[in-house]
This record gives structure tokens, C-alpha cells and sequence, in this order.
């Protein structure tokens, strides 16, 4: 909907603007307040980019963006005939009611129309405006809010509303370097003028990349101070409008939000953020890069398993962790759309960074769509922390896809592993190593993972690593791809004693705390399972519910969409509200379905 300045008119007309469906949302839309004669239904809604990855309380001028609302009613009505209500509030406008058939016409409060009388559903979702792209309606600045409602059995006097509407701020168009940035006299990269982000010294203001520029920084640069269980209120913001991208001079440089900052990187899946190298883009081995600058670092105040509760981070990233009383439902942000690519700097054998770390990171922050590719050391490392994940495709990694350690105890969903060239694990997995049976035991929830392997894999490679006394809930997972002659070490290897020990006393009598249900393997994996302690690894596979080895095909234009035996397999979801209950295993259906379309870098 294109909601034009010179079109208002045509609202108090009634002439119709559309109704679209609300997809389904992967982040919590804002809490409003119930208000009327049934206080105990729940209002929610807000501005998203993405279709409900993230919301924002403003959204940048030139992009599209939908005002979303949730209507959750009181459950002595659900299953009643109910009335939905829709006002819409344009400054120095007026209110307008929507009808039937998307049709907006003004407000008489005295009798407010419905747009659509039904049974009511135990949520009802409402999208109130979409594709309102500010800068072409003469609306920057402003601020539109949008009532939700009902009412049952016909009667007005039953209304029951959001006191606090869903709103959805405008930006004003940007010009020039944003406030806290300098200008790159003359330089330009892919047509934008090229803004500097100061290093060094932690940025202390709340700092907003817009989208009419390009950035770099040589150096690391730190968002916010470092300090522990800083307040949400307190924290120092950046924020990355759709298509910027942020270019790092290379080495050890690095991107790093401290513990007293937050970022909200969020793209859409037509301009996804891009963080890179400054390297020539037309020059670099888009298979064989790696490790050209330090990458993303977050650093939370949530728990960890170390004796202190904190510890520091590699590359001098800071320290990290909650200690005594840490919070794990600490908010670093929201990121969505994001590509790191070619990061992962080596310093030393011991001293290696991520293309992304998340250090004790909170289940306050989203994390969802993103794509790691090409780095020198891991994919995505967790150490401790309660974050959450989804929709992550992680690509050509020299050493592990993904890797937790310190007591992580997140979830992840729709997690998509692809070596090319080089690589180690698809997933590599600690509880502690200085002491394996330190608490709380790493212990992850993951759903809906797939493991491509290559013959360039390491020849102390695997398709999963699970060791020190790591704990691990997978499920509806695939494992895929050939296994090295060079390999030595297994397809799956569950190493170190205490790995066993912690997760049963024998193969029959498993405590549930190391598993991997309703998941398909090839016949050679299954026949190279390594490690023993209390049991074998192979004997522990065994008793697995649901897991089964044979025939495993993937296909689709980038090899990773299931095929016929894979979608064969009958998934279980977890019940957890965070996860989608979706009808498969593995990270992608089929080819119709692959969400890593569209949004995603292009290696190949």
C-alpha cells in the first residue's frame, strides 16, 4: 500500500487500501495495554521491515515497511461471534476506521465500524499497513497509531482495545555522514559516499549507520562501556539501517558490543547488511578467502559455567559474562538480514577470532537470518549465555560451523552448514574445558539442522564433535556428504569420559541430556561412530528415538533442499513456543520453501 500524503483524501472517500495477511512472526511484536470490558486480553503490534523478523520503533524513510497487530481476546470469548476494530491516527490528519474490504473512511467515534465480524480465534493477526514507504508519501517525521479491538455479540459497549496503540515512526530522508561518523573526502564504495566509525576508545552515544552511506573502520571499534548487567535503559545503541555495509580495514579489526551496548542490525531480504572486508570485492576467491579482518563480537551479561562467571574474550574483545548474578534475559539487540563475511582473523594458534562470537549473550537478544561465510576459525561460536537463533546458514568455514562452549543453553532452529573448500566440524561442542562437569552443563535445544561435509573437510574432521562434558538436545537434523579417505577421527565423535558419564550410566539407561532424535544419517556415517566411555558412541546412536541411517539426498540449485528419503522422515518438534512447528527435518524442505533465498551471499 502506498499510503501517499495526496491520497489521504481518498481514505475519507473509502476508497480501498488492502488488508494483507500477517505472516508468521520469528520476534515478539511490542506488548500494548488492554483496555475495556475485558482487561485480561492481550494487544500486541509494532513496525517490521521483514514480515515479523524484528520490529523497530522507527523505521527508515525509503524503506517498506508493515504496521503489525495481534489481537489475543479474553478466553471467555474465544470461539464467540466478535467484531474487529481497526483506527488508524495520521497526524494533523485525523482518525480513520477501516471497513470491510480494506476501505478507510474517518472516525465517528460514536459508531465505530468493524472490518470484519467472525469466530473468534484464539489470536487474531491484523495488518493494519503495508508497504508504506515513507519517503513516498510525504509522511517523514511522523509518527502513525493504529487501536485494535473487539466487541462481541454486537454491542459497542463490550469494546475491548489496546489503550496503547501500535505505532510506526517515520524517519526523515538522511543527508550526509551520520553524527558520531567523518567523512571519507571523495571516496565512495559501490556509489555511496564512505563514513569512518571511530576505533579505539569505546563509543559512548547512541551511533545510526544510515542507509545513504557506506562505512569503514580500521581498528576495533567498541559500541557502548563494558560493563556488567548494565541497565537496558543505560546501553548505547547502533543501529544499521537495510543495505548499509560496513567495511573493515582487515587484520584484527573488529566489530564489538560490550556489554553495555546493544545493536540493532536489521536488514530485509532485499537489502540485507553486509559486513566485509575493504578489500577490492572484484579481487577476492569468493571459495578460499578467509580470515581477511576480525568480525562480530557480541558481548552479554548472561551466565557461564567459568568459576567466576566471567571470562575474556579472544583478540582482546573484553570480558564477558554475567559473574555472580548474571541476567539471562539480557538484551544485546536484534539482528536480522545480516551477511559477515571473510572474517575469523588468526592472531595466534590460541588466539583466534569468530566471524561471529556470542559471548555470554542474553535470551533478550534476536538473532535471526543471518550468514556466516568464509572465515578462518568458526562460523558462529557461542560461549556460554542463553542466546537464541534462527535461520543461520553458515558457509566454507576453515575450522567448526558452529561451536558452543562455557554452559551455552540457547535454542536454535533451521540451521544450514555447507563446507566448501576446507573445514572441520559442523558443530563442535564443549560444556568447559579446565573442568567438563562445571554447571550449568551446555545443554542447547537445536531443531531442524543440516550437516553438508566436503572432500575438503579436515582430516580430523567430523560432522559432529561432542566432548568435555557437552550435553546437546538435536533433533530433525540431516548429515550429508562424503567422508574424506584422510579422515580418521569419525563422522560422529563423542570424546572425553565425562562427555559419557554426565549423560548415562549405560546405553539402556541415557538420562536424555545428550540426544539426537528423529534425524537422518548416511549408511557411512552410521558405520563410522567414534568415541566410548560408559557406553560407545555407536551403542548411544543406537538408542537414539526416531534416527535412522540409509539413502540421503539433497538437491535444489544449491544442494542443501531435502529430497525425497530426507522429507520421509517423520519430524517432533520441540513443544517450546520458540520453535515453528514445521512438517520436515533438516534445515530446508524443499526448493519452493529454502528461506535462504534471496538475502543470502552468493559463494558459488
Amino acid at each position: 500500500m502506498n499510503f501517499k500524503r495526496s491520497k489521504l483524501s481518498l481514505i475519507s472517500s473509502g476508497v480501498a487500501l488492502g488488508l494483507a495477511a500477517m505472516s508468521v512472526q520469528a520476534a515478539d511484536q511490542p506488548m500494548l495495554t488492554a483496555a475495556g470490558a475485558q482487561p485480561t486480553a492481550m494487544f500486541s503490534g509494532g513496525a517490521t521491515l521483514n514480515g515479523g523478523a524484528s520490529f523497530l520503533k522507527v523505521v527508515p524513510a525509503g524503506d517498506a515497511a508493515d504496521l503489525l497487530a495481534t489481537i489475543k481476546p479474553a478466553a471467555a470469548d474465544v470461539g464467540k461471534m466478535g467484531s474487529l476494530v481497526v483506527i488508524l491516527e495520521v497526524p494533523t490528519v485525523g482518525f480513520f476506521n477501516l471497513l470491510s474490504g480494506g476501505i478507510w473512511v474517518p472516525t465517528d467515534l460514536s459508531s465505530i465500524q468493524p472490518y470484519a465480524t467472525k469466530m473468534l480465534a484464539a489470536s487474531e493477526q491484523v495488518t493494519v499497513l503495508d508497504d508504506l514507504i515513507g519517503s513516498d508519501t510525504n509522511l517523514t517525521g511522523l509518527t502513525l497509531s493504529a487501536y485494535v479491538g473487539y466487541y462481541t455479540g454486537g454491542d459497542l459497549a463490550s469494546l475491548t482495545f489496546s489503550a496503547t496503540p501500535a505505532s510506526m515512526a517515520i524517519a526523515t530522508a538522511p543527508t550526509g555522514c551520520p553524527t558520531g561518523t567523518t567523512a571519507s573526502a571523495g571516496i565512495t564504495f559501490e556509489g555511496k559516499p564512505v563514513c569512518n566509525i571511530p576505533t579505539g576508545a569505546p563509543i559512548t552515544q547512541n551511533l545510526h549507520l544510515t542507509s545513504n552511506n557506506n562505512y569503514f573502520f580500521s581498528g576495533t571499534a567498541f559500541i557502548g562501556n563494558n560493563t556488567v548487567n548494565t541497565p537496558d535503559a543505560e546501553k548505547v545503541s547502533l543501529t544499521i539501517d537495510p543495505g548499509v555495509k560496513i567495511l573493515s580495514e582487515g587484520g584484527q579489526s573488529a566489530l564489538v558490543i560490550n556489554r553495555g551496548g546493544k545493536i540493532f542490525a536489521n536488514g530485509t531480504p532485499a537489502k540485507p547488511i553486509v559486513m566485509t572486508t575493504s578489500q577490492d570485492p572484484a579481487t577476492i576467491d569468493k571459495l578460499n578467502a578467509r580470515g581477511l579482518w576480525g568480525g562480530l563480537t557480541i558481548n552479554g551479561s548472561a551466565t557461564l559455567n567459568t568459576a567466576s562467571g566471567f571470562d575474556d574474550g579472544e583478540g582482546s574483545t573484553g570480558q564477558y559474562g554475567g559473574g555472580t548474578t548474571p541476567n539471562n534475559a539480557d538484551s544485546s539487540g536484534s539482528i536480522t538480514y545480516l551477511q559477515v563475511l571473510y572474517a575469523g582473523f588468526p592472531i595466534t594458534a590460541d588466539d583466534e577470532l569468530n566471524t561471529i562470537s556470542l559471548q555470554g549473550v542474553g535470551s533478550g537478544t534476536i538473532l535471526d537470518y543471518i550468514h556466516s561465510h568464509n572465515g578462518a576459525d568458526d562460523g558462529i561460536e557461542f560461549y556460554g549465555g542463553t542466546v537464541n537463533a534462527k535461520h543461520v546458514l553458515i558457509t566454507g568455514h576453515d575450522d567448526d560451523a558452529l561451536d558452543w562452549t562455557t554452559g551455552y543453553t540457547g535454542k536454535l532452529q533451521h540451521i544450514l552448514v555447507k563446507h566448501t573448500t576446507s573445514g572441520d566440524n559442523c558443530i563442535e561442542a564443549d560444556n568447559l574445558g579446565a573442568n567438563p562437569v562445571a554447571t550449568p552443563r551446555s545443554q542447547p535445544v537445536i531443531s531442524n539442522l543440516t550437516c553438508i561435509t566436503s572432500t575438503g573437510q579436515k582430516s580430523d574432521g567430523h560432522a559432529f564433535e561432542l566432548k568435555a562434558g557437552t550435553g546437546m538436545n538435536l533433533g530433525n537434523a540431516v548429515i550429508f556428504g562424503p567422508r574424506p579417505a584422510a579422515t580418521t577421527e569419525g563422522c560422529i565423535r563423542i570424546n572425553n569420559a565425562d562427555t559419557f558419564s554426565q549423560s548415562g550410566t549405560s546405553a539402556a539407561a541415557l538420562n536424555g541430556t545428550l540426544t539426537m532424535q528423529y534425524s537422518r544419517i548416511p549408511t557411512a556415517c552410521a558405520a563410522d561412530l567414534q568415541g566410548s566411555g560408559t557406553f560407545t558412541t555407536a551403542e548411544w546412536f543406537a538408542a537414539q528415538m526416531g534416527t535412522s541411517a540409509g539413502a540421503v539426498e539433497l538437491g535444489g540449485p544449491d544442494g542443501w533442499a531435502n529430497g525425497i528419503f530426507v522429507n520421509a522422515v517423520t519430524p517432533v518438534i520441540p513443544t517450546d513456543s520458540f520453535f515453528d512447528q514445521v512438517d520436515y527435518i533438516g534445515a530446508v524442505k524443499d526448493d519452493s520453501s529454502d528461506w535462504t533465498k534471496g538475502w543470502t551471499f552468493k559463494f558459488d
